[in-house]
C-alpha cells in the first residue's frame, strides 16, 4: 500500500492509541484493586487476594489459547482485528464493573468481583495478543517497527500518568465536593474505561486494510498441535534470547518497584507518599526519552542501543550500591537511571518480536504472530510470578515486617540488595543476552528482500546473501 509520510504518521498515531488500554487498565488494577476491594468494597484482605490472583491467571492461560486461535482465524475482516473489535467493548465494560460497589454478602461480593475480574483478564489476553501481533503487519520494515513502537510508548506513558499518579487526587477532589467514595472510584474507573475504548476503537478503525491476508486452510486445533508449535518456536535461538532478556528486565523492574516504598520508609526513613511524586517525575522523564531512544536506535541499531543502555544503567546502579542512597536527590537520580534502562529496553522490545515473525516464516513458512506473542507473554508472566515469590521470600527470610515501625539490620541490608543490586545485575544480564543476539538491520533487510521476492513468485537472493541471513540467527 503506497503511502505518503502524512498517511504513515496517521497510521502510527492510530495504532499507538490502541496501547492506551494497557496502562489505563493494567496499571490501575495493579496499584489500586486491592485497596478498592478492601477499603471501599468491603471484602476481607484474604478474599481480595483471591479475586486478584485467581482472576489474573485467566490472562496467562487464555493468552496461549488465543494466540493459536488468532493465527488460524480466517475471515474477510482479518485474523486480529475482529478479536480486537470484540474486546473493545468487553474489556472496558468488565474493567468499570470491577470498581463498582454492590450491596451484598461476602460470598456474593466474592462471586461478583471474581466474575468481572475473570472476564476482564480474558479480554485483556485477547487484546494484548491481537494488538501486538497486528503490529507485525502494520510495521513494514526494521526502522518502521522502531517508529511504530515509539508512538505507542508516548501514548502508554501519558495513560500511565492518568492511571497511577492522578487517581487518588481526583477521587479526593470528588469526595470533597460531596460525591460518595464508592461513586468517586466508579466514576474514575469509567473515565479510564472510556479512554481504553476510544483508543482501541481508533486503532481498529485506522488499521483497516493493513493486516496481511493469510490463505489456505486453517490448521487443526488441539493440544498436540499447540505443543508442537511451542517446541518449534523455542528452537528459534533469537526468540529464546528475547524471552530471556525480557525475563531479566522483568526481574529488574519487579524487585525495584516492589521494594521502592519500603526502601523510602525504612532505609531512608522518609514519607512513602514521596513515591507518587517519583512515579510522576519518572513518567514525564519517559516522555522526553521516547524521541531520544527512537532516534538513537535508528542511527545505531536496536541491538547496539539496548546493549549500551542496559550496561550504562547497570554500572551506574552498582555505583549507587557502593556509595549508598541516603538523600532524596540521590534516590531521584538513581530512579531516573533505572527508568532510562527500562524505557530503552521496553520501547524496542516489541519491534524485536516483530522481527521474529519474519524469521519464523522464513524458517517454517508459517504465519504465527499470535503464537509468538502469546508464548513469550506466558513465559514472561511465569517469570514474573517466580520473581515476586522469590523477592518476597528473601524479605521474609531477612526478618522484614511491613507492619513493624523499625526493621532489623538484616532486613535493611536485604532491602538495599533488592532495591539496588538485584535490579542492576538483572539489567546487566539483559544487556549481555542482547549482546549475544545477532539480528542487525543490514542482514534483516536482506531477509525481508528475500521473502518479498518469494512472495512475488521471483527467485530468492543468492547463496552468499542467504548465508549472511542464516549467520544472523545461528
Amino acid at each position: 500500500m503506497a503511502e505518503d509520510r502524512k498517511g504513515r504518521t496517521k497510521l502510527y498515531i492510530g495504532y499507538g492509541l490502541g496501547f492506551l488500554c494497557d496502562p489505563c487498565c493494567y496499571n490501575f488494577i495493579a496499584l489500586y484493586q486491592i485497596l478498592f476491594l478492601t477499603k471501599v468494597a468491603g471484602l476481607s484482605a484474604a478474599h481480595a487476594g483471591i479475586v486478584s490472583s485467581i482472576s489474573m491467571m485467566a490472562d496467562a492461560v487464555f493468552g496461549l489459547i488465543v494466540g493459536k486461535f488468532s493465527d488460524n482465524l480466517r475471515s474477510r475482516f482479518g485474523r486480529r482485528r475482529p478479536l480486537l473489535l470484540a474486546v473493545t467493548f468487553t474489556m472496558p465494560l468488565a474493567f468499570s464493573m470491577m470498581f463498582r460497589t454492590i450491596e451484598a454478602g461476602e460470598g456474593a461480593k466474592l462471586a461478583y468481583y471474581m466474575s468481572f475480574g475473570t472476564l476482564f483478564w480474558i479480554s485483556f489476553a485477547v487484546c494484548f495478543v491481537s494488538y501486538v501481533a497486528l503490529g507485525a503487519d502494520v510495521a513494514k520494515d526494521y526502522d518502521d517497527r522502531i517508529i511504530l513502537d515509539s508512538y505507542s510508548k508516548v501514548f502508554s506513558t501519558i495513560a500511565a500518568i492518568v492511571a497511577t499518579a492522578l487517581p487518588l487526587t481526583a477521587i479526593d477532589f470528588m469526595m470533597d465536593r460531596g460525591v460518595r467514595e464508592s461513586d468517586a472510584w466508579f466514576s474514575y474507573a469509567l473515565l479510564l474505561a472510556f479512554i481504553a475504548f476510544a483508543g482501541l476503537f481508533t486503532c481498529w478503525n485506522v488499521t483497516r486494510g493493513y493486516e496481511k491476508p493469510v490463505f489456505g486452510e486453517p490448521e487443526k486445533q488441539g493440544i498436540s498441535g499447540f505443543v508442537r508449535d511451542c517446541v518449534q518456536l523455542m528452537t528459534l535461538k533469537p526468540y529464546r534470547k528475547i524471552i530471556l532478556s525480557k525475563i531479566s528486565s522483568i526481574v529488574s523492574n519487579i524487585t525495584f518497584s516492589g521494594t521502592l516504598v519500603f526502601f523510602i520508609s525504612f532505609v531512608m526513613e522518609g514519607d512513602p507518599r514521596f513515591t507518587v511524586l517519583l512515579y510522576t517525575l519518572s513518567n514525564i522523564f519517559i516522555l522526553f526519552l521516547v524521541p531520544f531512544i527512537a532516534k538513537t536506535s535508528l542511527r545505531m541499531g536496536k541491538r547496539s542501543y539496548v546493549v549500551i543502555s542496559q550496561l550504562a544503567a547497570a554500572l551506574i546502579g552498582m555505583l549507587f550500591g557502593i556509595i549508598g542512597i541516603r538523600r532524596r536527590i540521590a534516590l531521584v537520580i538513581y530512579m531516573l537511571v533505572f527508568v532510562f534502562g527500562q524505557s530503552s529496553f521496553w520501547q524496542l522490545c516489541n519491534s524485536n518480536l516483530y522481527d521474529m515473525t519474519d524469521w519464523d516464516f522464513y524458517k517454517f513458512r508459517r504465519r504465527r504472530e499470535g503464537n509468538i506473542m502469546a508464548l513469550q507473554s506466558f513465559l514472561n508472566t511465569m517469570g514474573s510470578a517466580v520473581a515476586i515469590k522469590l523477592y518476597t521470600w528473601m524479605l521474609e527470610f531477612s526478618g522484614f515486617s511491613a507492619t513493624a515501625a523499625t526493621q532489623p539490620d538484616a532486613a535493611l541490608t536485604m532491602l538495599k540488595i533488592l532495591f539496588i543490586w538485584v535490579p542492576s545485575f538483572a539489567a546487566l544480564a539483559a544487556g549481555y543476552i542482547m549482546w549475544t543476539y545477532k539480528v542487525d538491520k543490514h542482514r534483516f533487510m536482506l531477509l525481508k528482500e528475500h521473502l518479498g521476492r518469494l512472495e512475488e513468485g521471483e527467485e530468492g537472493l543468492c547463496e552468499e546473501k542467504i548465508a549472511q541471513i542464516e549467520e544472523m540467527f545461528t
